[in-house]
């Protein structure tokens, strides 16, 4: 059952540049990176490298964290409105550093648990959340599994993109499904197979925090349908550059919804992330809200 849909999501076809926080970031886009450059840094840094996050972290929320949170927060809210949703629980997985998290229990004045595999980033996110009623659990959302059931479960910022093996998204969309509650809600941004960075293939983007530099190179494989990201962090403090390597996987309309159909959703309506249109089928990044049958 679907509701509201364009072309492209058909039933049984549907198969993580503002200033972050005050006198601390400063952004400066740089577009199309030479590919050799990035690959010539990688050779000659792969000793530098390290687990994901394990230094993003403490820079995260002063260069793409906040930026996105607030993108994120905007469409959630009017998202709500328009499918008059409401929760008294809920749950963020994916939370990264909390901060939609510590919104939720803030705005909403609901209980929320965050979740997320990475240590690197729960430390962030405790600190964010301190004081508030956010429950944080370090599980892989593969196999999620809350403590209770809720009404609502949130993932963003391109999470459930970084599942990138066979199966794994069906399977996150069936452990989703299985804590919430009946009739609860499911909003989430995934990018499309359908150019995710827009008109180009590779692009970079440089953030100057007070203390330190961090770089993303991006590049966009469409045989693969993979994105490959390297995160370059130079700090005074550590005299050579360290490398975070990242990958996600660009799913087509047809296996997002089949999956979703299949895990016993309802599609309630796909948008295009930027404009909160319903989505065409060609859309790089969409929020999907889906509930419980």
């Amino acid at each position: 059952m679907l509701e509201n849909l364009q072309p492209g999501w058909i039933a049984g076809c549907l198969g993580r540049g503002e200033q972050a926080t005050r006198n601390a970031l400063s952004l400066r886009a740089r577009r199309k990176f030479d590919d050799r450059n990035v690959e010539t840094m990688a050779r000659a840094d792969s000793a530098n490298s390290v687990r994901p996050y394990c230094h993003l972290a403490p820079n995260y929320d002063d260069t793409v964290g906040v930026p996105f949170f607030r993108r994120t927060r905007r469409a959630f809210e009017k998202l709500i409105r328009r499918y008059g949703i409401t929760f008294r629980t809920a749950a963020d997985i994916g939370c990264g550093t909390g901060l939609f998290a510590r919104y939720l229990n803030r705005s909403w004045n609901v209980p929320v648990i965050g979740v997320d595999i990475s240590r690197d980033m729960l430390r962030i996110a405790a600190r964010n959340c301190r004081g508030g009623r956010v429950c944080l659990l370090r599980q892989d959302i593969r196999a999620l599994r809350l403590p209770h059931p809720v009404d609502l479960i949130t993932c963003n910022f391109d999470t459930l993109n970084h599942l990138v093996k066979d199966g794994e998204l069906a399977g996150t969309f069936r452990s989703v499904q299985a804590n919430l509650n009946a009739g609860g809600h499911f909003i989430f941004d995934m990018l499309l197979q359908c150019g995710p960075l827009g008109k180009v293939h590779r692009y970079g983007v440089r953030y100057q925090t007070a203390q330190r530099q961090v770089t993303q190179h991006i590049r966009w494989d469409p045989t693969s349908r993979q994105v490959s990201i390297l995160v370059s962090i130079r700090s005074r403090s550590m005299p050579r550059r360290i490398l975070e390597a990242y990958r996600e996987r660009a799913y087509s309309p047809e296996e997002i919804g089949k999956a979703l159909l299949e895990a016993g959703f309802v599609i309630r309506g796909v948008h295009d992330a930027t404009t909160l249109a319903m989505a065409g089928r060609c859309s790089p990044r969409v929020v999907i809200v889906a509930r419980k049958k």
